[in-house]
């Protein structure tokens, strides 16, 4: 399944790579997102990889239930970022591969922000594909989220 939307933003592609390259802004347009945690010592790059955290829930305060971890695969300038989750418990368990890639050209005074997830249930999941479908609208509304708060700081 892929799954894909895109936004127009008022910043430059460098500003938004720039951007979406910290994953510590992650939480901030992602609404799945609670926090992220990277090992500060490892070079950001092909080969790096970072957590991220759901809001808490009651039966799991500290957020573990909603663990996420991944690996950036490519990067490439025409064909973007890839972001290959390679965790797999939580909510991991439901896919038999899945990744998120970003893309960003340059479009009148901004930029065009495409961001695709491409995934694979795992055969016992095939039952979700309808709910994962129409999670199109969610992909739409983060980069939504994105646009306003990259457009709301000064460049």
């Amino acid at each position: 399944m892929r799954l894909e939307a895109s936004v127009y933003i008022c910043r430059s592609p460098q500003d938004v790579w720039a951007y979406l390259g910290d994953v510590s802004n992650v939480a901030v347009w992602d609404r799945g997102v609670s926090r992220t945690l990277a090992s500060p010592s490892t070079p950001q790059g092909v080969g790096f990889e970072f957590d991220t955290y759901a809001h808490p829930r009651p039966n799991s305060p500290d957020g573990t239930w909603g663990k996420m971890s991944y690996r950036i695969t490519e990067i490439d300038p025409v064909r973007g970022c890839a972001i290959q989750l390679i965790s797999t418990t939580g909510n991991a368990r439901y896919f038999k591969s899945a990744e998120w890639r970003f893309r960003v050209v340059a479009e009148q005074e901004g930029s065009r922000v495409f961001c695709a997830a491409v995934f694979q249930l795992k055969r016992r999941f095939l039952v979700l594909a309808p709910i994962f479908l129409a999670m199109k609208k969610a992909i739409r509304i983060d980069l939504e989220q994105l646009k306003s708060k990259m457009e709301s700081v000064a460049s």
